[in-house]
């Protein structure tokens, strides 16, 4: 099991469909590329979000996990 936040940092500035099909995760844009951040309970929702973010033919440009902050 994996705690933390997943941050996946895909090309382009997200359009309406984009935030429509990722509501689900919190989702920024930063200069010319869209951030997209979901908690981490290990790799099957990382590889779940990797996968929409394939089927809608966008290119990733970086994943990274966060660690969570200290309680």
């Amino acid at each position: 099991m994996t705690d933390g936040t997943y941050v996946i940092t895909v090309r382009g500035i997200a359009g309406p469909w984009v935030r429509a099909a990722f509501r689900d995760v919190e989702l920024s844009v930063v200069g010319d590329t869209t951030m997209l951040r979901g908690a981490g309970t290990g790799q099957a929702p990382l590889y779940a979000l990797l996968h929409r973010i394939q089927d809608l033919g966008l290119e990733v440009v970086e994943v990274h996990l966060e660690s969570p902050e200290p309680a």
